[in-house]
């Protein structure tokens, strides 16, 4: 029925958490389109005046501008669009991610001051860089020691210090930048770098927030001098697992969390911490993480939570 909620998701087919998402939608009988953009050419994207559509290939079809489609921004990367076997120069092909680029603005424009854009805040990493992220979270959590500059003077941190991106970690073709231990004399300058005090021993913490909710999790990935970033793991046999957080201070890290998303203005996220003992240090909050890992792959309770909060109309972003 039109005044049925539709749940529109701008993804790519390789977005795990979405993958959750839609068996939950699909287990409770929740209408979606699932719109992957790395397979752009195998869908119709049309404005033509009258509406903003999307067909795919069994022809299925939505219409964004109606009143009871809502927006789920998820990972919409126009650096993932796929031009295999087409015929198109690289000058080309930037030009047709500039496109699909703005359509997605437009969408946003479109559906965000009508209250349909739900619980992810789409382009939120522009408002929110790394930087400030670290600025605004000493109010609320303990932070490691960071510096930022080009400049020809070397960081005073000591030989304990970590280099890390402040943007997306890949670095071209299948290379990724993962934080790494650095000597500040011996790091190229002038050149800008991010550098932050190490916190070797410790446990990895993440927080999946959702809506007023927070779910902490923490991972049995052994930290140390020579493995300080337990996503070298990732999709490995050893893969460390992700259990539950007890302990005794987690209704004041809960609190926390709480008031630095209110702060920020964000209804989703998750956020990355270093314990050590009972010090919880501030890394990051992702404002549009994967968490399809975190949750048990059976029940799948975070993603029965995070499908509910979009259908709430508190999670409405402004």
């Amino acid at each position: 029925m039109d005044d049925q909620p539709y749940i529109l998701i701008p993804t790519n087919s390789a977005d795990g958490t979405c993958d959750y998402l839609v068996r939950v939608l699909k287990e409770t009988g929740q209408g979606f389109f699932r719109w992957n953009i790395d397979l752009w050419r195998h869908y119709e994207t049309r404005f033509d005046g009258s509406g903003f559509f999307f067909s795919d290939p069994t022809g299925r079809t939505v219409d964004a501008t109606k009143a009871n489609v809502l927006l789920i921004w998820r990972k919409p990367f126009t650096a993932l669009m796929n031009f295999d076997d087409l015929d198109i120069e690289e000058a080309d092909q930037e030009q047709a991610r500039v496109q699909i680029g703005q359509w997605l603005q437009a969408l946003v424009a479109l559906m965000k001051p009508a209250g349909r854009v739900r619980l992810i805040e789409p382009f939120a990493d522009r408002r929110l860089p790394k930087l400030y992220q670290l600025y605004a979270a000493q109010a609320y959590f303990a932070v490691p020691r960071s510096h930022f500059g080009i400049t020809t003077r070397p960081c005073n941190f000591g030989p304990m210090m970590i280099t890390k991106p402040l943007g997306d970690p890949g670095v071209g073709g299948d290379n990724i930048f993962y934080t790494q231990r650095v000597d500040g004399e011996e790091l190229f300058r002038p050149y800008p770098w991010f550098v932050q005090e190490a916190l070797v021993e410790g446990l990895d913490v993440t927080c999946v927030y959702i809506l007023g909710r927070s779910h902490f999790f923490v991972c049995g990935f052994e930290r140390g001098e020579s493995a300080i970033d337990w996503r070298v793991e990732i999709n490995t046999e050893t893969q460390s697992p992700w259990l539950d957080l007890n302990h005794p201070h987690l209704p004041k890290w809960q609190d926390a969390v709480q008031a630095y998303m209110c702060h920020f203005g964000l209804h989703y996220g998750r956020l990355d911490f270093i314990l050590q003992g009972d010090t919880l240090y501030f890394l990051e909050c992702n404002s549009n993480s994967q968490f399809g890992w975190l949750d048990d792959q059976e029940a799948l309770p975070l993603h029965h939570e995070f499908v509910s909060a979009v259908l709430d109309p508190a999670s409405t972003v402004v």
